[in-house]
């Protein structure tokens, strides 16, 4: 097996692995950043702010299906790493070969049933008659290609599990390098269908490049490597939970979205570039999430949960600093990030675009220590195998986000939508806070997969 590229988070310094985990994983974060920038500067500036708005309008349909898809990676992970944690290589092989199967199975049900479905829920929706064709066509082209989303996820899934963060570091570089250019090269000719397409084929090319590090661990073959009806219903215990979980928030990202589109192709494309730049503001947050969940969960599987409550006080500290960090970029200059983003429309309505912008912004970034609390407890309680808890405050947040726009909206218009967010996260945060502490209690008894 490959030793040198995996972590061991059972043993030395817990700050000293995250940190050496994490780092990896920022520099994603950053490239992520990076593509969302470009990516959102070539629709704004190249097709104008109609097509930068039909785009908007699919985030939270799009969403709704790809957090499904990465809350299922999330429960796979947790599962890899604790069984990496305990030096169960066969049970991992296991684990392995059955996500595989899994994966292929749940990817192609999403390629097939969602073009139907496309339509049908932008209009549920309301979305504007003039963003209709280009939002169905994005979105279309995206999950046509489910099957390569989901490959290239699970691969960084796996290899993050066993600790190794520098291989889909590399991957993410090649992805976003080649994301950039095709979005130059497709965009004109084919317009955001050539935005889907540019985003599909750079995860194929990365998806490819993982496979050689994925062989050398010695997880894709040998004794263990079959199909195994118990491991598969664990594997489901854990992320079934977890995909649900975000679906349930995605489901409250419609009804929000349903009452944007009420307010007009302004307010979509504000609300729309405030959405994208709130990929800043997890820039380290994500990677130290990532970390601590990974830690957590190799060393509950090594039942050392003395290590466990160390690694996520620590962790808390580290996203408290990466959220102060993103608040000290967005809060002064978050006009001029999102000026970035869009031109080529009369003066006014990119000053109108931008105000809302504006709001939206410093609100999610207002909101950013309570996200790290929420972050950092609903990823320990996932790595101790407790999916529960995090789809139960998926449910809170959903509730939440309903009752903010059902209430808020008739009296203080706008504002209904943009509080919608910031109040989720309040509530499910108390719910994940109580939770942590309760069930960290009785760490010592708790059996792990």
């Amino acid at each position: 097996m490959l030793e040198s590229k995996t972590i061991d988070m059972t043993d030395d310094k817990p700050v000293r692995l995250m940190v050496r985990f994490a780092l990896p994983l920022l520099f994603v974060n950053v490239l992520s950043m990076l593509f969302t920038v470009i990516d959102s500067a070539v629709l704004g500036r190249i097709l104008g702010v109609n097509a930068f708005a039909a785009v908007g309008a699919t985030a939270s349909p799009h969403w709704l299906i790809f957090s499904f898809m990465l809350g299922i990676m999330q429960g796979f992970g947790v599962l890899f790493a604790q069984r990496f944690g305990s030096k169960d290589h066969t049970g991992l092989r296991r684990a392995v070969r059955t996500s595989v199967v899994l994966t292929a199975a749940i990817s192609t049900l999403v390629a097939v049933g969602y073009p139907l479905l496309c339509r049908p829920l932008l209009e549920l929706l309301r979305t504007p008659a003039e963003l209709m064709d280009d939002a169905a066509l994005y979105l279309n082209v995206f999950f046509a290609g489910a099957p390569i989303t989901f490959a290239y996820n699970l691969a960084g899934t796996l290899l993050r599990s066993l600790g190794d963060s520098k291989t889909p570091l590399r991957a993410a570089v090649l992805a976003t390098l080649l994301n950039i250019a095709l979005d130059f090269a497709l965009v004109l000719p084919f317009g955001v269908a050539g935005v889907s397409a540019a985003t599909l084929i750079s995860q194929l090319v990365a998806c490819v490049y993982c496979f050689p590090t994925l062989r050398r661990t010695g997880y894709l073959g040998g004794d263990g490597w079959h199909w195994d009806t118990p491991t598969a219903r664990e594997l489901l215990r854990l992320s079934i939970p977890l995909g649900l979980r975000n679906v349930i928030i995605e489901t409250g990202g419609l009804i929000v979205q349903w009452y944007t589109n009420d307010f007009g192709t302004v307010f979509v494309a504000g609300t729309a570039a405030a959405r994208r730049m709130y990929t800043l503001l997890l820039v380290a947050g994500g990677a130290v999430e990532a970390a601590v969940s990974t830690f957590v969960a190799q060393n509950a599987g090594a039942r050392k949960w003395a290590r466990v409550k160390r690694g996520v006080n620590y962790g808390l500290l580290m996203m408290l600093a990466a959220g102060a960090f993103a608040m000290a970029i967005t809060l002064p200059f978050g006009r001029q990030i999102l000026g970035l983003f869009i031109e080529g429309d009369a003066p006014e309505v990119v000053t109108a675009v931008l105000d809302i912008g504006v709001r939206q912004l410093t609100l999610f970034s207002l909101g950013l220590p309570i996200l790290s609390l929420l972050f950092i407890y609903r990823s320990s309680l996932q790595g101790v195998g407790n999916s529960l808890i995090p789809m139960l405050s998926g449910f809170v947040e959903l509730v939440t986000r309903m009752a903010t726009v059902i209430l808020l909206t008739p009296s203080f218009g706008q504002w209904g939508v943009l509080l919608s967010s910031p109040t989720a996260w309040v509530t499910a945060t108390v719910l994940l806070l109580v939770s942590y502490y309760v069930v960290a209690s009785g760490f010592e008894k708790r059996k792990v997969v």
